[in-house]
């Protein structure tokens, strides 16, 4: 692949974008410069807008702005995040902060290609279409990405809301600087009694909690579905993600997973079986393999030591589950599609491993990925036990035990037998819950948050003199409200 193929491709993911955003804000900030030609003034209130409807639509794909986008056009409602440990108060908190942003009318708004798709002579105003375009884009990359995590795990739904908070703080920052000399006067805004260091302190502490419950880093790597493969008919390849190198394991053991998972709510159900006996067998016996291949490449590194740990509790908990398993039977050999999956998937993961321990070279992942690969198992190893329980303790399971040691023949498994104690303990292994920043913190968003900290409020600032700028835009005695 050339450099700028690998480029292209990496410039695709919202972390790319992320990092960029970030560093075009810091500079706005560090800086506290403004244009005084009134068409970069104007060019740069468009992008600031571009801005805060990327970060409102951010919201909105983690369950939370209700006012993007208008209501003419709204897609299908995103499922909201369940943030552990908290009453969601602080999610909110943030959602109404962007709502009360300032916002030009609608009659003056242009759209977002005709803004972006002009640079700026000024470097003000440049940084803010930088931040616009990469904003936007980073957005988009969630909002269209084949796989979103962030909507059902909270530990990746915090990882998106730590960045907007961040991202939202230096905003506020920058409104305050535009506000001092009036380029807001004319904009649009609901009251809101909050005061801008309230709302510092409360979008700065929602960074610091999200990086307490951001466990997963997945949404660094969420791109946009490619619209030839979102189009392409199905066939024995397409559903199977495929390994090419030890950063595909994580993305191939979650796709494992999405094909394990149970497809009803409950124990009592009369449709197709949850999963055969071939698929459970090969499974359990491949994720024991591969649990420990997995406990080795995390034992190579300092930083994720502590991981191999999690590798080696469930390749315990996998053998013992393994003969337990060994003689179940199907009363139907029913040919279920899902089942075909997995199978597939497992094949490739086992397959790809091999390949790569008979290169002689041990398989190296980055700590972020290593993580990343730890939150994957969990959810193969937690659904392959409540699928393969759920359908042992069915009225009318398809599953028997046909150890020929039984003098009565094939049997159900019963509740509370060593089948059933062994796949319990399986599903109740806890998921991984080191913070994902302690395994990777984005170089660009950390000194963005850094520089935010030590950005006082304007008033609180006496060294500072006010803005030698004259005032662009008409401030009147009473900004319009919605």
């Amino acid at each position: 692949m050339s450099p700028s193929t690998a480029q292209a491709g990496r410039s695709a993911t919202y972390g790319w974008h992320a990092e960029n955003a970030a560093r075009a804000l810091n500079a706005l900030v560090s800086a506290d410069e403004l244009p005084a030609e009134p068409a970069a003034v104007d060019h740069l209130l468009h992008c600031r807008e571009v801005v805060i409807d990327a970060l409102r639509r951010r919201l909105y794909d983690l369950g939370q702005d209700d006012w993007f986008p208008p209501g003419d056009h709204l897609p299908a409602r995103a499922p909201e995040p369940v943030l552990q440990g908290l009453d969601e108060q602080l999610a909110t908190l943030v959602d109404n902060i962007a709502f009360a942003l300032p916002s030009l009318p609608l009659d003056e708004r242009r759209s977002p290609a005709e803004i972006l798709g002009t640079a700026s002579a000024d470097a003000t105003v440049e940084a803010w279409r930088a931040a616009a375009v990469d904003l936007q884009a980073g957005s988009h990359a969630l909002s269209a990405a084949a796989e979103q995590p962030w909507r059902s795990d909270p530990g990746a739904g915090w990882w998106v809301m730590r960045d907007v908070a961040v991202a939202l703080e230096a905003v506020l920052v920058l409104d305050s600087r535009l506000e001092e000399v009036g380029l807001l006067a004319d904009h649009q805004r609901p009251e809101y009694a909050m005061g801008l260091d309230e709302k510092r302190m409360v979008l700065s502490q929602t960074a610091r909690v999200a990086t307490w419950h951001a466990t997963s880093a997945s949404p660094d790597a969420a791109a946009p579905r490619d619209p030839v493969e979102a189009t392409a008919g199905v066939g024995v390849v397409a559903p199977v993600a495929l390994v090419g190198g030890p950063e595909d394991l994580a993305p191939a053991q979650r796709r494992l997973a999405r094909f394990l998972k149970p497809t009803t709510p409950s124990d009592s159900f009369d449709d197709e079986p949850e999963i055969t006996a071939d698929a459970a067998k090969h499974v359990t016996a491949s994720q024991t393999h591969l649990c420990r291949v997995f406990a080795r490449a995390a034992e190579t590194s300092a930083a994720t030591r502590r991981l191999a740990a999690f590798f080696s509790d469930r390749a315990e908990v996998l053998e013992d589950l393994h003969p337990l398993i060994e003689h179940l039977v199907d009363v139907n050999d029913r040919r279920d599609p899902t089942n075909k999956r997995s199978s597939w998937q497992q094949s490739e993961l086992v397959n790809a491993v091999e390949r790569m321990e008979a290169s002689g070279d041990p398989i190296r992942l980055k700590p972020a990925q290593v993580l990343e690969l730890a939150k994957a198992t969990h959810e193969v190893t937690h659904n392959l036990a409540t699928s393969l329980r759920r359908e042992l303790l069915r009225g009318n399971s398809n599953l028997l035990d046909a150890d020929p040691n039984q003098p009565a023949g094939p049997s159900r498994v019963r509740r509370y037998s060593p089948v059933d104690r062994t796949l319990t303990d399986l599903a109740a292994l806890p998921a991984p819950s080191e913070p994902a920043a302690r395994f990777s913190d984005p170089l660009q968003r950390a000194a963005l948050q850094q520089t935010l900290n030590l950005t006082p409020p304007l008033t609180s600032d006496p060294a500072r003199a006010p803005t030698p700028f004259p005032t662009a835009r008409g401030a009147s005695p009473s900004a319009p409200a919605f």
